[in-house]
């Protein structure tokens, strides 16, 4: 019996961990984050990170063009997803909500080729979660975009991958969703 108990608690563990296994930790000290990816993804290095100028960010957190301060990609063409940084000052929850509704209605009302499909605040991760359709290159992209409010100001996470291509979308989500902010980086309400 005690045998049999210990079988069942260690293929158990086996088979919970098993999500652990599938992806792995990437910590970016300059930006002060841990992000969990797929073990099939690629950090970008830095220095190649101009060739990712092309991918211009759907956002209007700003008006100048994005610099990208980190990159991850699946190294079979697939999704991409770019990291940049705008330093501010820490937002209380009613600079949040406004900034919010600002970024979604000039999203909206921008003659841009932005094709808004959906807006999700995540109180608990401090994010916004934008979904759209962009032109990159001459062709139609799925954008996945993520403010994440900070003491420091917003982490911009923006994910292209194709149209419809249900299992980017879904680990470009986990990837940024799982995102572990420093203490000196994290937003703590107040």
């Amino acid at each position: 019996m005690r045998i049999l108990f210990f079988l069942v608690a260690f293929l158990a563990m086996i088979i919970f961990s098993a999500p652990v296994w599938a992806s792995l930790p990437h910590y970016n000290p300059d930006m002060g984050y841990t992000i969990w990816l797929p073990n099939t993804w690629n950090v970008v290095p830095v220095g190649e990170l101009e060739t990712a100028e092309g991918f211009s960010c759907p956002v209007p957190v700003h008006d100048m063009a994005p610099e990208w301060r980190a990159g991850y990609v699946s190294p079979a063409g697939g999704p991409v997803l770019l990291v940049e940084v705008r330093p501010g000052r820490k937002m209380h929850a009613a600079d949040i909500s406004n900034f919010n509704r600002f970024v979604i209605r000039s999203i909206r009302r921008s003659g841009s080729p932005v094709r808004l499909k959906g807006a999700t605040y995540i109180g608990e991760k401090k994010t916004l979660r934008i979904e759209s359709e962009v032109e990159v290159d001459g062709r139609t992209m799925l954008s996945l975009s993520y403010i994440v409010y900070t003491r420091k100001g917003i982490l911009n996470f923006v994910g292209f991958a194709a149209p419809g291509d249900d299992e980017a979308r879904s680990a470009i989500d986990k990837a940024v969703l799982s995102l572990y902010l420093d203490d000196s980086v994290r937003y703590e309400s107040r």
